[in-house]
Protein backbone atom coordinates (compact mmCIF):
# COMPACT_ATOMS: atom_id res chain seq x y z
CA UNK A 1 0.00 0.00 0.00
CA UNK A 2 2.88 1.89 0.51
CA UNK A 3 4.59 2.01 -2.59
CA UNK A 4 0.52 2.87 -4.27
CA UNK A 5 0.30 5.37 -1.78
CA UNK A 6 3.44 7.10 -2.99
CA UNK A 7 2.37 7.77 -6.45
CA UNK A 8 1.68 11.15 -7.75
CA UNK A 9 -2.01 12.11 -7.19
CA UNK A 10 -2.76 12.64 -11.00
CA UNK A 11 -1.54 9.12 -11.29
CA UNK A 12 -3.98 7.52 -8.19
CA UNK A 13 -7.28 9.83 -9.54
CA UNK A 14 -6.80 8.39 -12.69
CA UNK A 15 -6.94 4.70 -11.23
CA UNK A 16 -10.29 5.82 -8.92
CA UNK A 17 -11.83 6.56 -12.18
CA UNK A 18 -12.37 3.32 -13.24
CA UNK A 19 -14.02 2.88 -9.77
CA UNK A 20 -17.67 3.84 -9.41
CA UNK A 21 -17.97 7.19 -7.18
CA UNK A 22 -19.39 4.89 -4.19
CA UNK A 23 -15.97 2.17 -4.49
CA UNK A 24 -13.90 5.29 -5.03
CA UNK A 25 -15.09 7.52 -2.00
CA UNK A 26 -14.51 4.29 0.71
CA UNK A 27 -11.06 4.67 -0.31
CA UNK A 28 -11.53 7.76 2.33
CA UNK A 29 -10.45 5.44 5.04
CA UNK A 30 -7.14 4.64 4.23
CA UNK A 31 -5.04 7.57 5.69
CA UNK A 32 -5.25 11.39 5.93
CA UNK A 33 -3.61 11.66 2.37
CA UNK A 34 -6.83 9.29 0.53
CA UNK A 35 -9.27 11.49 2.71
CA UNK A 36 -9.97 13.79 -0.40
CA UNK A 37 -8.11 12.41 -3.14
CA UNK A 38 -11.65 10.63 -4.84
CA UNK A 39 -13.09 13.80 -4.42
CA UNK A 40 -11.01 15.05 -7.29
CA UNK A 41 -11.56 11.89 -9.53
CA UNK A 42 -12.88 13.44 -13.23
CA UNK A 43 -15.27 10.48 -13.76
CA UNK A 44 -18.30 10.76 -11.56
CA UNK A 45 -20.68 7.62 -11.18
CA UNK A 46 -23.81 7.91 -9.40
CA UNK A 47 -26.37 4.79 -8.69
CA UNK A 48 -29.22 5.53 -6.16
CA UNK A 49 -30.04 1.91 -5.64
CA UNK A 50 -26.45 0.97 -4.11
CA UNK A 51 -26.14 3.98 -2.30
CA UNK A 52 -24.20 3.02 0.90
CA UNK A 53 -24.95 -0.52 1.73
CA UNK A 54 -28.02 -2.00 -0.03
CA UNK A 55 -30.82 -3.73 1.76
CA UNK A 56 -34.13 -4.71 1.13
CA UNK A 57 -36.85 -2.37 1.76
CA UNK A 58 -33.90 0.44 2.39
CA UNK A 59 -35.22 2.85 0.07
CA UNK A 60 -38.74 3.18 1.25
CA UNK A 61 -36.68 3.97 5.01
CA UNK A 62 -37.77 7.55 6.12
CA UNK A 63 -34.48 10.24 5.48
CA UNK A 64 -32.80 7.66 2.85
CA UNK A 65 -33.39 9.43 -0.11
CA UNK A 66 -32.94 12.84 1.12
CA UNK A 67 -29.34 11.21 2.84
CA UNK A 68 -28.34 10.64 -0.87
CA UNK A 69 -29.44 13.76 -2.44
CA UNK A 70 -27.09 15.75 0.12
CA UNK A 71 -24.27 13.27 -0.33
CA UNK A 72 -24.46 14.39 -4.12
CA UNK A 73 -25.09 17.70 -3.56
CA UNK A 74 -21.47 17.81 -1.22
CA UNK A 75 -19.67 16.03 -3.47
CA UNK A 76 -20.43 18.43 -6.40
CA UNK A 77 -19.88 21.23 -4.29
CA UNK A 78 -16.50 19.64 -3.24
CA UNK A 79 -15.30 19.67 -6.69
CA UNK A 80 -16.17 23.08 -7.57
CA UNK A 81 -15.32 24.20 -11.18
CA UNK A 82 -12.70 21.16 -11.60
CA UNK A 83 -13.51 19.84 -15.11
CA UNK A 84 -15.26 16.78 -15.61
CA UNK A 85 -14.99 14.29 -18.32
CA UNK A 86 -17.86 11.79 -17.65
CA UNK A 87 -20.88 11.60 -15.17
CA UNK A 88 -23.14 8.43 -14.97
CA UNK A 89 -26.34 9.04 -12.87
CA UNK A 90 -28.93 6.60 -11.88
CA UNK A 91 -32.45 7.71 -10.18
CA UNK A 92 -35.75 6.77 -9.96
CA UNK A 93 -38.75 8.05 -8.61
CA UNK A 94 -38.70 9.63 -5.69
CA UNK A 95 -35.14 11.43 -6.21
CA UNK A 96 -36.34 15.46 -6.67
CA UNK A 97 -36.34 16.38 -10.31
CA UNK A 98 -34.91 19.93 -10.11
CA UNK A 99 -32.12 18.59 -8.00
CA UNK A 100 -31.57 16.07 -10.62
CA UNK A 101 -31.17 18.83 -13.72
CA UNK A 102 -29.26 21.04 -11.29
CA UNK A 103 -26.55 17.90 -11.09
CA UNK A 104 -26.90 18.05 -14.98
CA UNK A 105 -26.46 21.43 -14.97
CA UNK A 106 -22.86 21.33 -12.96
CA UNK A 107 -21.23 18.58 -14.96
CA UNK A 108 -22.52 20.48 -18.13
CA UNK A 109 -21.40 23.95 -16.86
CA UNK A 110 -17.75 21.82 -16.28
CA UNK A 111 -17.08 20.45 -19.59
CA UNK A 112 -18.36 16.87 -19.65
CA UNK A 113 -17.75 14.81 -22.64
CA UNK A 114 -19.62 11.64 -21.76
CA UNK A 115 -22.96 11.88 -20.00
CA UNK A 116 -24.98 8.78 -19.42
CA UNK A 117 -28.53 9.48 -17.90
CA UNK A 118 -30.71 6.60 -16.70
CA UNK A 119 -33.83 8.19 -15.21
CA UNK A 120 -37.04 6.33 -14.03
CA UNK A 121 -39.64 8.92 -13.66
CA UNK A 122 -43.10 8.78 -13.92
CA UNK A 123 -44.78 10.91 -16.98
CA UNK A 124 -46.26 13.40 -14.45
CA UNK A 125 -45.18 15.11 -11.77
CA UNK A 126 -47.94 14.91 -8.79
CA UNK A 127 -47.49 18.24 -7.36
CA UNK A 128 -46.89 20.57 -11.27
CA UNK A 129 -48.98 17.82 -13.07
CA UNK A 130 -46.27 18.37 -15.96
CA UNK A 131 -44.33 16.20 -18.20
CA UNK A 132 -40.31 15.90 -16.75
CA UNK A 133 -37.85 17.22 -18.82
CA UNK A 134 -34.75 16.92 -19.21
CA UNK A 135 -32.51 20.75 -18.87
CA UNK A 136 -32.47 22.86 -21.26
CA UNK A 137 -28.64 23.04 -20.95
CA UNK A 138 -28.37 19.33 -22.27
CA UNK A 139 -29.36 20.25 -25.77
CA UNK A 140 -27.08 23.16 -26.17
CA UNK A 141 -23.92 21.92 -24.86
CA UNK A 142 -20.76 22.76 -26.75
CA UNK A 143 -18.78 19.82 -25.30
CA UNK A 144 -20.83 16.26 -25.17
CA UNK A 145 -19.49 13.65 -27.15
CA UNK A 146 -20.69 10.90 -25.92
CA UNK A 147 -24.82 10.97 -24.81
CA UNK A 148 -27.11 7.86 -23.54
CA UNK A 149 -30.51 8.50 -22.34
CA UNK A 150 -32.31 5.45 -20.67
CA UNK A 151 -35.33 4.66 -19.09
CA UNK A 152 -36.59 1.09 -17.94
CA UNK A 153 -39.94 2.26 -17.24
CA UNK A 154 -40.81 5.29 -18.90
CA UNK A 155 -39.92 7.28 -21.44
CA UNK A 156 -37.85 10.23 -23.01
CA UNK A 157 -39.07 13.54 -24.13
CA UNK A 158 -36.57 15.55 -25.98
CA UNK A 159 -36.42 19.23 -25.08
CA UNK A 160 -38.88 21.44 -27.64
CA UNK A 161 -37.65 19.03 -30.47
CA UNK A 162 -34.86 18.96 -32.52
CA UNK A 163 -35.02 22.53 -34.46
CA UNK A 164 -33.66 24.17 -30.62
CA UNK A 165 -30.87 21.23 -30.30
CA UNK A 166 -27.54 22.00 -31.16
CA UNK A 167 -24.43 19.27 -29.80
CA UNK A 168 -21.79 19.93 -32.39
CA UNK A 169 -19.22 17.89 -31.00
CA UNK A 170 -21.99 14.45 -30.39
CA UNK A 171 -20.35 11.28 -31.95
CA UNK A 172 -22.72 9.00 -30.07
CA UNK A 173 -26.64 9.37 -29.42
CA UNK A 174 -28.31 6.28 -27.08
CA UNK A 175 -31.73 6.39 -26.02
CA UNK A 176 -33.10 3.63 -24.95
CA UNK A 177 -37.06 4.02 -23.15
CA UNK A 178 -40.59 2.93 -23.45
CA UNK A 179 -41.03 5.46 -26.01
CA UNK A 180 -39.50 8.29 -27.31
CA UNK A 181 -40.84 11.73 -28.64
CA UNK A 182 -38.89 14.20 -30.80
CA UNK A 183 -38.96 15.83 -33.62
CA UNK A 184 -39.23 14.30 -37.14
CA UNK A 185 -35.82 12.34 -37.92
CA UNK A 186 -35.31 14.25 -40.78
CA UNK A 187 -35.37 17.84 -38.81
CA UNK A 188 -34.03 16.38 -35.90
CA UNK A 189 -30.67 14.72 -37.19
CA UNK A 190 -29.16 18.12 -38.54
CA UNK A 191 -28.27 19.39 -34.89
CA UNK A 192 -25.66 17.09 -34.88
CA UNK A 193 -23.26 17.70 -37.72
CA UNK A 194 -20.46 14.87 -36.86
CA UNK A 195 -22.80 12.05 -35.40
CA UNK A 196 -21.65 8.59 -36.02
CA UNK A 197 -23.85 6.23 -33.68
CA UNK A 198 -27.02 6.54 -33.73
CA UNK A 199 -29.52 4.32 -31.41
CA UNK A 200 -33.15 4.69 -30.89
CA UNK A 201 -35.29 2.08 -29.16
CA UNK A 202 -38.47 2.83 -28.71
CA UNK A 203 -38.97 5.09 -31.89
CA UNK A 204 -42.74 5.44 -32.54
CA UNK A 205 -42.64 7.17 -36.24
CA UNK A 206 -44.54 9.50 -37.67
CA UNK A 207 -46.00 9.06 -41.18
CA UNK A 208 -43.41 9.55 -43.07
CA UNK A 209 -39.20 9.44 -41.86
CA UNK A 210 -35.97 9.55 -43.51
CA UNK A 211 -33.06 9.24 -41.60
CA UNK A 212 -30.80 11.34 -43.52
CA UNK A 213 -27.13 12.38 -42.14
CA UNK A 214 -23.39 12.17 -44.43
CA UNK A 215 -21.40 11.19 -40.82
CA UNK A 216 -23.24 8.29 -39.73
CA UNK A 217 -21.78 5.09 -39.24
CA UNK A 218 -23.80 3.18 -37.26
CA UNK A 219 -27.78 2.87 -37.26
CA UNK A 220 -30.11 0.59 -35.01
CA UNK A 221 -33.32 1.68 -34.15
CA UNK A 222 -36.08 -0.47 -32.42
CA UNK A 223 -39.35 0.81 -34.31
CA UNK A 224 -42.91 0.08 -32.73
CA UNK A 225 -45.63 1.76 -34.50
CA UNK A 226 -48.88 3.19 -32.67
CA UNK A 227 -51.92 1.51 -31.65
CA UNK A 228 -53.82 3.22 -34.07
CA UNK A 229 -51.34 2.32 -37.00
CA UNK A 230 -48.47 -0.33 -36.90
CA UNK A 231 -47.12 -0.13 -40.72
CA UNK A 232 -45.87 4.03 -41.52
CA UNK A 233 -46.04 5.43 -44.63
CA UNK A 234 -42.90 5.70 -46.31
CA UNK A 235 -39.09 5.30 -44.38
CA UNK A 236 -36.23 6.79 -45.90
CA UNK A 237 -32.47 5.93 -45.26
CA UNK A 238 -29.86 8.50 -47.21
CA UNK A 239 -26.47 7.79 -45.32
CA UNK A 240 -24.01 6.78 -47.74
CA UNK A 241 -21.62 6.32 -44.81
CA UNK A 242 -23.31 3.75 -42.99
CA UNK A 243 -21.48 0.43 -42.25
CA UNK A 244 -23.87 -0.99 -39.98
CA UNK A 245 -27.76 -1.13 -39.84
CA UNK A 246 -29.96 -2.72 -37.44
CA UNK A 247 -33.27 -2.27 -38.18
CA UNK A 248 -36.46 -3.47 -36.54
CA UNK A 249 -39.70 -2.20 -37.37
CA UNK A 250 -43.32 -2.85 -39.07
CA UNK A 251 -43.42 -3.09 -42.78
CA UNK A 252 -43.65 -0.04 -44.46
CA UNK A 253 -45.81 0.96 -47.74
CA UNK A 254 -42.59 2.31 -49.55
CA UNK A 255 -38.94 2.79 -48.83
CA UNK A 256 -38.48 6.13 -51.69
CA UNK A 257 -35.06 6.76 -51.35
CA UNK A 258 -32.18 3.44 -49.32
CA UNK A 259 -28.88 5.21 -50.29
CA UNK A 260 -26.73 2.22 -48.40
CA UNK A 261 -23.84 2.02 -50.58
CA UNK A 262 -21.27 1.35 -48.05
CA UNK A 263 -23.06 -0.97 -45.57
CA UNK A 264 -21.29 -3.55 -44.33
CA UNK A 265 -23.72 -5.57 -41.81
CA UNK A 266 -27.06 -5.47 -41.85
CA UNK A 267 -29.73 -6.95 -39.30
CA UNK A 268 -33.02 -6.98 -40.67
CA UNK A 269 -36.27 -7.51 -38.32
CA UNK A 270 -39.36 -6.65 -40.22
CA UNK A 271 -42.52 -7.59 -38.91
CA UNK A 272 -45.76 -8.49 -39.85
CA UNK A 273 -49.20 -9.28 -38.58
CA UNK A 274 -51.18 -12.28 -39.06
CA UNK A 275 -53.34 -10.78 -41.61
CA UNK A 276 -50.83 -9.16 -43.83
CA UNK A 277 -49.02 -12.90 -43.49
CA UNK A 278 -51.92 -14.09 -45.15
CA UNK A 279 -52.15 -11.77 -47.66
CA UNK A 280 -48.15 -12.39 -48.34
CA UNK A 281 -49.31 -16.25 -48.81
CA UNK A 282 -52.41 -15.72 -51.20
CA UNK A 283 -51.64 -13.09 -53.33
CA UNK A 284 -54.22 -10.20 -54.32
CA UNK A 285 -52.79 -7.27 -56.81
CA UNK A 286 -56.06 -5.57 -56.12
CA UNK A 287 -55.29 -5.46 -52.54
CA UNK A 288 -53.98 -2.52 -51.79
CA UNK A 289 -52.63 -3.62 -48.37
CA UNK A 290 -50.79 -6.16 -50.32
CA UNK A 291 -49.31 -3.67 -53.41
CA UNK A 292 -48.41 -1.59 -50.41
CA UNK A 293 -46.46 -4.87 -48.69
CA UNK A 294 -44.74 -5.35 -52.07
CA UNK A 295 -42.63 -2.28 -52.12
CA UNK A 296 -40.18 -3.92 -49.66
CA UNK A 297 -38.17 -4.79 -52.35
CA UNK A 298 -37.14 -0.97 -52.64
CA UNK A 299 -35.20 -1.84 -48.96
CA UNK A 300 -33.92 -5.00 -49.71
CA UNK A 301 -32.33 -3.99 -53.08
CA UNK A 302 -30.85 -1.07 -51.27
CA UNK A 303 -28.72 -3.46 -48.88
CA UNK A 304 -27.19 -5.82 -51.51
CA UNK A 305 -23.54 -4.20 -51.15
CA UNK A 306 -23.47 -5.90 -47.49
CA UNK A 307 -20.91 -8.85 -46.60
CA UNK A 308 -23.05 -9.84 -43.57
CA UNK A 309 -26.53 -10.33 -43.40
CA UNK A 310 -29.10 -11.51 -40.73
CA UNK A 311 -32.85 -11.67 -41.38
CA UNK A 312 -35.62 -12.71 -39.05
CA UNK A 313 -38.41 -15.44 -39.90
CA UNK A 314 -40.80 -12.57 -40.41
CA UNK A 315 -38.40 -10.43 -42.56
CA UNK A 316 -37.80 -14.05 -44.64
CA UNK A 317 -41.63 -14.06 -45.14
CA UNK A 318 -42.19 -10.78 -46.30
CA UNK A 319 -39.01 -11.58 -48.82
CA UNK A 320 -40.99 -14.02 -50.13
CA UNK A 321 -42.59 -10.92 -52.19
CA UNK A 322 -39.30 -10.09 -53.81
CA UNK A 323 -38.64 -13.19 -55.54
CA UNK A 324 -39.06 -11.86 -59.01
CA UNK A 325 -36.94 -8.38 -58.15
CA UNK A 326 -34.79 -9.85 -55.82
CA UNK A 327 -31.34 -8.21 -56.19
CA UNK A 328 -27.67 -10.29 -56.47
CA UNK A 329 -25.84 -9.67 -53.54
CA UNK A 330 -22.01 -10.12 -55.19
CA UNK A 331 -20.64 -9.15 -51.64
CA UNK A 332 -22.56 -11.27 -49.09
CA UNK A 333 -20.23 -14.11 -47.70
CA UNK A 334 -22.30 -14.74 -44.06
CA UNK A 335 -26.08 -14.84 -44.11
CA UNK A 336 -27.95 -15.72 -41.09
CA UNK A 337 -31.10 -16.55 -40.87
CA UNK A 338 -33.60 -16.71 -38.05
CA UNK A 339 -36.36 -19.63 -38.19
CA UNK A 340 -39.98 -19.78 -36.71
CA UNK A 341 -42.37 -23.08 -37.86
CA UNK A 342 -45.19 -20.42 -38.20
CA UNK A 343 -42.99 -18.65 -40.55
CA UNK A 344 -42.62 -19.57 -44.53
CA UNK A 345 -38.88 -20.68 -46.49
CA UNK A 346 -40.51 -19.92 -49.89
CA UNK A 347 -37.83 -16.84 -50.64
CA UNK A 348 -34.62 -18.83 -49.78
CA UNK A 349 -33.61 -21.05 -52.84
CA UNK A 350 -33.80 -17.91 -54.65
CA UNK A 351 -31.96 -15.61 -52.34
CA UNK A 352 -29.19 -18.58 -52.30
CA UNK A 353 -29.21 -18.35 -55.85
CA UNK A 354 -28.34 -14.44 -55.59
CA UNK A 355 -25.43 -15.36 -53.00
CA UNK A 356 -22.78 -16.37 -55.36
CA UNK A 357 -20.10 -15.92 -53.25
CA UNK A 358 -21.85 -16.65 -49.86
CA UNK A 359 -18.81 -19.07 -47.31
CA UNK A 360 -21.41 -18.99 -44.34
CA UNK A 361 -25.07 -20.06 -43.75
CA UNK A 362 -26.01 -20.39 -40.04
CA UNK A 363 -29.78 -21.28 -39.25
CA UNK A 364 -30.82 -20.17 -36.30
CA UNK A 365 -33.99 -21.67 -33.99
Amino acid sequence: MDEFGNLPEEVICHILSFLTTKEAALTSVLSKRWLNLWKLVPNIDIDDSVFLYPEEGKREREGILQCFMDFVDKLLALQGDSPIDRFSLKCETGIDKDRVNGWICNVLRRGVSDLELSLDYSGYDSDSDEIYCLPEELFESKTLVDLKLRSEEYGVNWWRGGEYTCLPLLKTLEIDAEWITCDELEMFLPAFPVLEELYLADKKWLWNETVSSSSLRKLTIYASGFESYLNPESISFDTPSLVYLEYSDFVAADYPKVNLTNLVEAHIRLMVTEGQVNLIRAPNDEDDGFLRLRNVWKLISGIRNVQKLFFTADALEVLSLCCESMPVFNNLKFLCIKSDKERGWQAMPVLLRNCPHLETLVFEV
